[in-house]
């Protein structure tokens, strides 16, 4: 893969869904739940038609190959079901049960392959996640235009006590896709990649770059390493669907052959990340991301100090 970009309706590639599809089949033992102290649940109807299943239905398994891969180790079990169910699960990305689907496949991908995609079950499989998964959140029924839907893509309501959207913490979909693509793409495509992020000019969109880049700052620059040590309350939250189980265990029990990672995004993608994004904030860039927001009364009353925070840590003065 020479160049990866996101580009609003071009999302999901059906080549390579096809390919994940087809190399992987419905195991023939059924799926047992994290758990082994007393009588253990099996998920036989996952041997059945899937799409007969909720997103719900299939949330759930999924959570539980994060979850049990993180803390007991890997499993060949679950290695078989999560590579059967993406496969399945991939057109149905954006449908939810709280948490969009396409959270819950990012996280069993990450717990899976936390050094990187090391004894890939195909040669092109790397390449066909970050076109698959990697690319859900540009796909076409998420975008009117040039201008992202504020859902179900970025899953808020103001239907609250409140009557609050919630912009000042980054989306979860949104969050758990930047820091998929950040991990698994090789640290020379990410500026092409995330100069194309920046190039999004939806009002909804720059805000959520905004919040994410404060949010995320301290993994980008190392102080902290993996998703499991940051706090869903945090102000702003870039945290998604049980990315809490991503933790520095799952990198030292990882079969992969691959030397284990300290952190969930290696060193090299950290900094050129930062190079790009200090490179494109000028005071003037700046100022024109300000004045987009402010076209949204709501994301410009909510975000409140985050562009104030975002100035001081990414804008360069001239």
């Amino acid at each position: 893969m020479d160049r990866f970009v996101w580009q609003p309706g071009t999302g999901l590639d059906r080549a390579a869904a096809t390919r994940i599809r087809s190399h992987f089949k419905c195991p023939r033992e059924p799926m047992g739940e994290a758990w082994f102290m007393v009588r253990r649940r099996f998920y036989k109807e996952l041997q059945g038609d899937l799409a007969l299943l909720s997103a719900r239905d299939l949330q759930g398994p999924l959570n539980e190959i994060a979850s049990g891969t993180s803390s007991f180790g890997p499993a060949q079990e679950w290695y078989d079901w999560y590579h059967y169910l993406l496969g399945e699960v991939l057109p149905r990305s954006q449908q939810h049960f709280v948490y969009p689907l396409l959270e819950s496949l990012i996280t069993g991908f990450i717990a899976l392959y936390p050094n990187g995609v090391g004894s890939a079950p195909y040669d092109q499989f790397r390449d066909d996640a970050l076109r698959t998964i990697g690319k859900c959140i540009m796909d076409e029924h998420c975008w009117n235009g040039p201008d992202i839907f504020v859902e179900p893509v970025l899953p808020r309501s103001n239907s609250n006590p409140a009557h609050v959207w919630g912009w000042w913490g980054a989306s979860s979909d949104f969050t758990a896709s930047m820091f998929f693509c950040l991990k698994y793409l090789p640290a020379s495509q990410v500026q092409d990649w995330l100069e194309s992020v920046l190039e999004i000019a939806s009002p909804h969109w720059r805000a959520q770059i905004m919040v994410w880049l404060v949010g995320a700052h301290d993994l980008l620059t190392g102080r902290i390493d993996w998703p499991s040590e940051l706090h869903e309350n945090a102000y702003p939250s870039v945290t998604w669907d049980w990315s809490h189980c991503l933790r520095p265990e799952l990198a030292a029990t990882d079969g992969s052959g691959l030397p284990a990672m300290t952190s969930l995004l290696s060193e090299n993608s950290r900094a050129r990340a930062l190079e790009v994004v200090h490179g494109y904030f000028t005071e003037d860039t700046y100022l024109d991301w300000l004045f987009s927001i402010a076209t949204v009364s709501s994301l410009e009353e909510e975000l409140l100090g985050i562009p104030s925070s975002f100035e001081t840590l990414y804008v360069r003065t001239q």
